[in-house]
Order: C-alpha cells, then sequence, then structure tokens
C-alpha cells in the first residue's frame, strides 16, 4: 500500500515510487558500483593537458601606396588555399588551420610517431582533435593545443604562433619585393617624363627670355600629382586583385574625389604655366615614387616579428580531462536511469477488482 508522502502524485508515480522504495538497497548498491568503477576507469585514463596562448589583432594598414599595404587578397596567401575573410585576425585563424602550417606540426614534433599513424593524412585528423583556434568579437586570436605532456602541449602552441609570424614574414617580404620591381620600372618612366618636362621649361624660357611660374601651380601640382600616384597604385593593384574588389572600389573611389577636386582648378592660359605646371607634376610624382620604392627596399629586409603575442603558452599545471567529476557524476546518472528502468519494467500489474 503506497505509504502517506505518496499520496498526492498520480496512481502509476505511487506505485513506481513505492516499489523504487522497496529496492533501495539493491538500486543504492547498484549506483555505488557504478560510480566506484567510474572512479577507477577514470584513474588509469590518459591525463591531457591544454596550453593556450593569445595574440593581439593585427595592426591594419602601414604600409607603403596606401592600399597596396592592405593586400589580404594576394598570391601567397593563394599557396595555403586561402582567398579571402572578414578580418585580419579571420584570416590568423585561417593560416593556422591551413595544412601548411599543420604538416610543419607534425613533422616538428614527430606526431606521426607520438599518434602511431603512418599516413599523414591521418596524423592531420588526429591533430585536428587536439587543436582549436579560435577568434574572440574584438578580434583576439586564441590558439589551444592539448598534449599528454604539458610541455610538448606549450611547445606546440608557441610552434605554431612561431610558423605564423614566418609566414606573415615571408608574405611581407615577398610582397615588398614584387612592389620594388614594380616602382622601379615606374621610377624609370616617371625619371624619364620629368627629364623631359623639366628640358621643355628650361627651353621656352630660355627662348621668351621669362621665368615661368605661377602661384597657383604648387596647390594644381600637388591635387594632378595625387591623382598620378593613386593610378599607379590602381595599376598594381590591379595585377594580383580581380575587378570589384574592396580594394580596387576604394582606389576608384578615391581617383573620383580627386577627378572631382581637378575639375575645380582654374584654366593656366599662359603656355609656360602650363609647360612649369608639368614640370612641377612631374617632380612631386617623382619624389612620392621615390619615397615608396625606398620604403619597400626597406619593408624587403625587414625581419621585426609582425605578430603581437599576448599570451605565450605556457606548461599547464592542471589537466585538462579526464574530468573525473564530470565523468562519475554521468556514470552515477546513467546507472540511475538503468535502476528506474529496471524498476519500471518488474513492477507488477495493478490487481483487477
Amino acid at each position: 500500500m503506497p505509504t502517506q508522502p505518496y499520496l498526492s502524485l498520480p496512481v502509476p508515480a505511487q506505485r513506481f515510487l513505492a516499489e523504487a522504495n522497496a529496492r533501495r538497497g539493491p538500486l543504492a548498491l547498484f549506483v555505488g558500483t557504478v560510480a566506484v568503477a567510474a572512479v577507477v576507469i577514470s584513474l588509469f585514463l590518459p591525463k591531457w593537458y591544454a596550453a593556450q596562448c593569445t595574440l593581439l589583432p593585427p595592426a591594419e594598414g602601414g604600409d607603403a601606396l596606401g592600399l597596396m599595404g592592405a593586400m589580404i587578397e594576394n598570391k601567397t596567401l593563394g599557396r595555403l588555399g586561402l582567398f579571402s575573410s572578414t578580418t585580419p585576425s579571420d584570416i590568423y585563424v585561417e593560416i593556422l588551420r591551413s595544412r601548411t602550417l599543420r604538416e610543419s606540426l607534425v613533422r616538428a614534433f614527430d606526431l606521426q610517431r607520438l599518434y602511431r599513424q603512418k599516413m599523414m593524412d591521418n596524423a592531420l585528423k588526429e591533430l585536428d582533435q587536439h587543436v582549436k583556434v579560435g577568434v574572440s568579437p574584438v578580434g583576439v586570436v586564441t590558439v589551444a593545443v592539448e598534449d599528454r605532456d604539458p610541455k610538448r602541449a606549450a611547445d606546440m602552441a608557441n610552434h605554431l604562433i612561431e610558423d605564423l609570424d614566418r609566414f606573415n614574414l615571408e608574405s611581407v617580404n615577398t610582397r615588398a619585393k614584387r612592389t620594388r620591381i614594380f616602382l622601379e620600372q615606374r621610377l624609370v618612366e616617371a625619371r624619364e617624363r620629368l627629364t623631359h618636362a623639366e628640358s621643355t621649361v628650361t627651353a621656352y624660357e630660355q627662348r621668351n627670355k621669362v621665368v615661368a611660374s605661377s602661384d597657383a601651380i604648387g596647390g594644381m601640382a600637388d591635387v594632378i600629382s595625387r591623382k598620378m600616384n593613386l593610378e599607379v597604385t590602381r595599376s598594381y593593384m590591379s595585377s594580383y586583385t580581380r575587378p570589384g574588389s574592396a580594394g580596387l572600389t576604394q582606389v576608384d573611389a578615391e581617383i573620383n574625389a580627386v577627378n572631382h577636386e581637378i575639375s575645380k582648378l582654374p584654366t593656366l592660359k599662359q603656355e609656360g604655366a602650363r609647360l612649369a605646371l608639368d614640370a612641377e607634376i612631374q617632380r612631386r610624382l617623382f619624389t612620392l615614387l621615390t619615397t615608396e620604392y625606398e620604403e619597400m627596399r626597406i619593408q624587403e629586409t625587414r625581419d621585426t616579428p609582425t605578430i603581437t603575442v599576448l599570451d605565450p603558452a605556457r606548461p599547464p599545471d592542471l589537466r585538462s580531462r579526464p574530468r573525473r567529476a564530470v565523468l562519475v557524476a554521468g556514470a552515477a546518472l546513467v546507472a540511475g536511469l538503468l535502476g528506474a528502468a529496471w524498476v519500471a519494467l518488474s513492477m507488477r500489474p495493478p490487481a483487477e477488482e
């Protein structure tokens, strides 16, 4: 007969609780045995340690030729099978997940032997289970590597970061070399145009016994040379990026804005002033290209770190798994459910009146 505490429950629940109460001894013994077994098993499971490092978001911009330095879609990334990403931090994440860096990690730590995998592809699949790369909403990149040896876990995480920096440095140097070669060719053309323009002005002044100059030449030359420099930038960007890309669209917008400024400039009626303006434009463009050329020469030989490590990976003191408390609690829960099923299945049907 159901006891008093069960009277407020439905009849099936009353019968179930009464049956469970009658078998509380075997149930407790079963759950306890399973929990103890889970504790023993967890003691024999291999220990894993997770080392983590974090990187600050990469700084955007700062390279010569303005938008040339914002090359998200470049040929160097193409060799990793990467083409575009939302932010520079996302690019970092994709590079860290690339096969090139993962294979480098496998070879550096002989992971095929440690994972007991004969094929590289199988070793990479195993590695993917132990490497987690992500980016926070503010752009901080996190790299976590799990291994049975806490020191090796930290070394592997730091090795990934070093490979990322090495790749970035190679990418910057390669990009700078291509830009430097491009600017060398443009400088030759600009020098020839400048020499011709200055010779033309000199000949005009000698022929007419005047000094070809105007107060408006300086400001006009500044605007027009800026447009010509943007056209050089666009010519270079169109060699590696597809039409309609964000970079080309932004350069086109800047060119249109400069064209709007040029349309407001006064017209020079004197031939001497026009010749002096052309010479000043070529002089300023040559100066701009020379400055950018020298910056690319410096970039080509740079060996400074390209990433900022906020927290380098250190050997962890605490294991990441097995989580014994979770394992024991889960085993006890499953045992309790099995016990409940045993009670429910063994209940006798109610007697017919």
